[in-house]
């Protein structure tokens, strides 16, 4: 029963870390592409001439002005994307991910056909489960309970796609959705009576 729970447990962490590798990842791109742009449009700008700069509306000297403000923001987003580090957290998340990744595919190895494992193998499994553990980075205490509501959501919308391949996922998505606020006023309804 204890080997069930870690293989339960090393599937829902690597959910949440490739979760969090990929929402660190797109912020990291986005900040970067962000950056990239604005270098353009201030090196370009910089060699640009009165007659060109009254073209972006107004005066040149007001474009010049509103050009070394936006230059102010964009070096103030450059310092607060070197401190909140999110290439080193996607980096960190996906380290994770591989070590959850790599013990998951021990402990579906082993597995027998009826979900148990030999018990000759328990000893084996735990050092890859501590070992898996061991190091990783933290998922965030603010973020775990969505993370494995989210993980949760997915196994279920997995369920429902080998039932109903042909269906839209977003279909799927609010089937999900509509039952499970169902099954949440029966089941307030029964606590309310057990009371």
């Amino acid at each position: 029963m204890e080997l069930r729970r870690k293989l339960r447990v090393l599937d829902q962490t690597l959910s949440m870390h490739c979760t969090l590798r990929d929402r660190y990842a797109r912020r990291a791109l986005l900040v970067d592409v962000i950056l990239l742009a604005c270098s353009v449009v201030f090196c370009a700008s910089a060699f640009a001439s009165d007659q060109v700069l009254s073209l972006l509306g107004g005066s040149p000297d007001r474009v010049r002005y509103l050009l070394k403000a936006i230059s102010v923001v964009t070096f103030m987003l450059s310092v607060v994307s070197l401190r909140v580090d999110w290439k080193g957290a996607a980096a960190a998340h996906r380290q994770a991910a591989d070590k959850m990744s790599g013990a998951l595919a021990v402990f579906r190895k082993y597995k027998r056909d009826d979900g148990s494992w030999d018990a000759s193998i328990a000893g084996e499994l735990d050092s890859v489960y501590s070992e898996a553990m061991r190091n990783s980075i933290a998922i965030p205490e603010n973020a775990f309970l969505k993370l494995k509501a989210r993980h949760l959501r997915k196994i279920e919308i997995s369920k429902m796609l080998d039932l109903y391949p042909g269906r839209p996922v977003w279909v799927l998505r609010m089937r999900l959705f509509f039952g499970s606020l169902r099954e949440s006023k029966s089941t307030r309804k029964n606590m309310v009576e057990k009371q």
